[in-house]
């Protein structure tokens, strides 16, 4: 069946300012070389037909009806309800998006949904391409998030961003520090509700913080010492712990590393990043027997124009 029309966001890790890029914080998003398609061809029937694939296995298979659409007012629990409610907002924003149904939608994804990367942002992101509606819009409709994630899936390289509504101030760098082979991204084998943390963090002031992330965000992208980008990133997660009266998760699980660990997003899952000097046979020898077995360096993970 000929595709009619077909659509990529790529996957996201935010580096810096989590939580506070939701109080206005400068973040340092990371997109990534995973991401997610979606395709569109001729359906049959007066429906939409949707199918998701996880790394070519289908995971997700029902079909969908304009009342689906029109009636899921609300997130919902399941991974239906959310697409449905997906596609009521963005035909809210163009009321001439789904006239007629009669689509085949296919989705898949080449990374784990349990990773964190952005299953939801690269599919909000699709649908918003698709929809031809302001994705960032989109996104504040069916999301509490900063849009850091929207960002990262339309652009090819590493982002400075700044929460603006619907309107985001973003700055493309270049950015692949001069000791990126020394640098992991190791899966903690637990996916974080994102959309449960946020909730909790947004009704909170931390304006004195907020700056400091902002200036550290700032001095990472254009420091060259390994040791001040450990005592950075070591300040950085001092910080964030404060805030959330929290453990670091190098002194929580991995006090005897030899080199610097960060949370990656919202704290206690999905992945965090490392660096040390002792080469990669070590390094994930000693994140192997610690049963952490999902590791990417940098140049498999990090998408660079």
């Amino acid at each position: 069946m000929e595709i009619q029309k077909k659509y990529y966001s790529n996957a996201k890790l935010l580096l810096t300012g989590e939580y506070l890029v939701l109080h206005g914080g400068l973040a340092l998003a990371l997109p990534l070389k995973f991401g997610q398609y979606l395709e569109i061809t001729n359906y049959d029937q007066d429906l939409l037909e949707w199918q998701a694939f996880e790394k070519r296995k289908l995971w997700l298979h029902f079909t969908i009806s304009k009342s689906d659409i029109e009636q899921q007012q609300r997130r919902g629990k399941d991974e239906k309800e959310f697409i449905c409610f997906l596609l009521h907002q963005a035909k809210k924003l163009n009321p001439d998006f789904l006239s007629e149904l009669n689509f085949n939608i296919k989705t898949n994804m080449d990374f784990e949904y349990k990773w964190g990367l952005g299953s939801s942002s690269t599919l909000i992101n699709n649908v918003a391409q698709w929809a031809q509606v302001n994705p960032y819009e989109l996104h504040s409709l069916v999301s509490k998030g900063s849009g850091y994630d929207i960002a990262c899936a339309n652009y090819k390289k590493t982002i400075l961003f700044r929460q603006n509504k619907f309107h985001p101030l973003i700055y493309p760098i270049d950015y692949q520090p001069i000791f990126s082979k020394d640098l992991y991204f190791v899966y903690l084998n637990q996916k974080q509700n994102s959309e449960k943390e946020v909730t909790h963090f947004l009704n909170e002031n931390f304006n004195l913080e907020t700056k400091r992330i902002s200036e550290i965000a700032k001095e990472i992208t254009q420091e060259t010492d390994p040791i001040v980008f450990d005592e950075l990133i070591s300040e950085h997660e001092e910080i964030i712990a404060h805030i959330l009266d929290q453990t670091p998760v190098k002194e929580k699980y991995f006090s005897d590393f030899e080199g610097s660990i960060k949370s990656l997003g919202a704290w206690g899952g999905d992945f965090i990043l490392a660096r040390s000097s002792k080469g990669t046979r070590e390094t994930k020898r000693y994140f192997y027997e610690k049963g952490y077995s999902t590791i990417f360096s940098w140049d498999e993970l990090i998408l660079q124009s």
